[in-house]
C-alpha cells in the first residue's frame, strides 16, 4: 500500500456510547467555545511530577473554568449521565470529524451530518461498520474469532499485520496501545467477553461479524469460515461447563490438592496444604514475588455451589497472623454475597483476593489444567501477501 493511503487511526478511539454523547452535546455548538473549552481544560493538564486529579468533574468543573466553557463542559457530564469527562474529549473529536459524522457549517458552528445521524440511531448499521472497518476494529474482532480465547498478546501478531499493511502505525508500543483501545471499545459493545486476562468472541460479536464478513479488510471470512467459528465455540463452552461439573463433584481434599497446583502454575512458591483438623480456616499456605518482595499468603479453599458469606473471610483474615502472612485469598467454585465482596478490601484490613467459579474456569483453562487446547489448521486466501506486487511503479517485461 502507497504510504499516502496509509489509514490514520483515531489515536485513543472511544466507547462509541461516549461518542453518540459528545454528538448530542456538540450538535448546534460554535466550534470556536469547543475549541475554547478544550483548551481551558488542556492547559491546565499538570505535568509527570505535578499531576492533577480529573476523577471528579463535579469538582474540578466548578474549581478550574469558568464562564461559557464552564456550561458546556457541564453539559458535557450532565448529558452524558456521568458517562463522557469533558477531561478526555479528544477521541470522540477525532473519531466524528474523521468519519463525517459532526462538521463546521458555513457560520463556523458544529453540526451532525445524515452518517452523524444514522451512526446514533443505527448502533448496528453500515455506517458504525465502515468506520468499524476503518479502524480495524472489524479485524479485531476476526482475531479474536479465530484465536479466542486469547491474551492480547496472542492477538497482537495479526493485529500488527493489518497496522503494517494498511495504517501508518509502526511503532510496537502505538500498535499495543490501539489493540487495547479498540478491545475496550468490542467489550462495551458485548461483542468480546475478556474473562481474566483473556478475550473472546460473544454470540452477539458473531452475529455482527457474520453480517458485515465482507468489510474486513485484505482477508475475507466466508460462510464456511463462520460455521467453524461457531462449532469451536460451542465445544470450547461445552468443555468449560464439563470442567466447572467436574470440580463441583470432586473430593475435598483432592481439590485442594488441584488448587495447590494451579498456585504452583501460577508462580506460587513453597506452596503446602495445611493439616485438615488444625487448618483455622486456611488450607494452603504458599510465597508470590511481589516486585523485589517476597509475600505469604494464605488461601481458604471452598468447593461450594452457593455464594460464600463474609463469616468465611473475616475467618480467614483472622488467620492470617498465625501463618505470618501479609494477604489472603479465597478460592470457590461458587460466588461471593454483596457483604463479602465489599470487605474483601476494607481500608485499614489485611486485603483478601476474591476467585470465584467463573475465575477459577478461567485461570485452569489458561494454564491448560483439565483442559486440551487443540488447533483446526485450514488455509485461506490472503490478499495482504500479494500487496506488494500491485504498486504502481512495478513494471514487467514488455510483451
Amino acid at each position: 500500500m502507497n504510504e499516502d493511503d496509509a489509514r490514520a487511526l483515531t489515536p485513543g478511539i472511544p466507547e462509541y456510547s461516549r461518542s453518540r454523547h459528545f454528538l448530542r452535546v456538540m450538535d448546534g455548538v460554535p466550534y470556536t467555545l469547543y475549541r475554547s473549552t478544550y483548551n481551558a481544560i488542556w492547559e491546565q493538564r499538570g505535568s509527570p511530577q505535578d499531576q492533577m486529579d480529573w476523577t471528579n468533574p463535579d469538582v474540578w468543573i466548578a474549581e478550574r473554568i469558568s464562564g461559557d466553557e464552564k456550561t458546556l463542559a457541564r453539559r458535557v457530564w450532565e448529558e452524558s449521565r456521568h458517562e463522557l469527562n469533558p477531561r478526555y474529549l479528544r477521541g470522540s473529536w477525532y473519531l466524528t470529524t474523521k468519519h463525517d459524522l459532526l462538521v463546521r457549517d458555513p457560520r463556523d458552528i458544529l453540526s451532525i451530518t445524515e452518517r452523524g445521524r444514522l451512526f446514533l440511531d443505527e448502533p448496528t448499521g453500515h455506517v458504525v461498520a465502515e468506520i468499524d472497518s476503518y479502524e480495524g476494529i472489524l479485524t479485531i474482532l476476526q482475531i479474536v474469532a479465530e484465536k479466542g480465547p486469547g491474551k492480547r498478546s496472542d492477538l497482537l501478531p495479526a493485529f500488527t499485520s493489518f497496522c503494517q499493511t494498511f495504517t501508518s502505525y509502526r511503532s510496537e508500543s502505538v500498535i499495543k496501545g490501539a489493540l487495547y483501545d479498540r478491545l475496550t471499545n468490542l467489550i462495551a459493545r458485548e461483542y468480546i467477553l475478556r474473562r481474566s486476562q483473556t478475550y473472546r468472541i460473544t454470540d452477539k460479536g458473531l452475529v455482527y461479524l457474520e453480517r458485515y464478513a465482507n468489510l474486513v479488510p485484505g482477508r475475507k471470512a466466508g460462510g464456511k469460515q463462520s460455521k467453524l467459528r461457531r462449532l469451536t465455540k460451542d465445544i470450547s463452552e461445552d468443555a468449560r461447563e464439563q470442567l466447572g461439573e467436574y470440580l463441583a463433584q470432586m473430593d475435598p481434599f483432592k481439590f485442594e490438592e488441584l488448587i495447590k497446583f494451579l498456585l504452583e502454575e501460577m508462580g506460587y512458591t513453597d506452596v503446602e496444604t495445611t493439616s485438615p483438623t488444625h487448618d483455622k480456616g486456611v488450607d494452603v499456605v504458599a510465597n508470590i514475588d511481589l516486585g523485589i518482595s517476597s509475600v505469604r499468603e494464605v488461601i481458604q479453599v471452598k468447593r461450594h455451589r452457593g455464594n460464600i458469606n463474609r463469616t468465611v473471610l473475616d475467618q480467614l483474615r483472622g488467620s492470617l497472623h498465625r501463618f505470618d502472612a501479609m494477604r489472603g485469598t479465597i478460592i470457590t467454585t461458587g460466588g461471593f454475597s454483596r457483604g463479602t465482596i465489599r470487605a474483601a478490601f476494607e481500608r485499614g484490613a489485611a486485603p483478601i483476593t476474591l476467585i470465584d467459579g467463573e475465575k477459577l474456569l478461567d485461570l485452569l483453562i489458561e494454564r491448560e489444567i483439565g483442559v486440551t487446547k487443540n488447533t483446526i489448521e485450514y488455509i485461506d486466501f490472503d490478499v495482504n501477501k500479494l500487496t506488494q506486487f500491485e504498486s504502481e511503479e512495478a513494471e514487467g517485461p514488455e510483451v
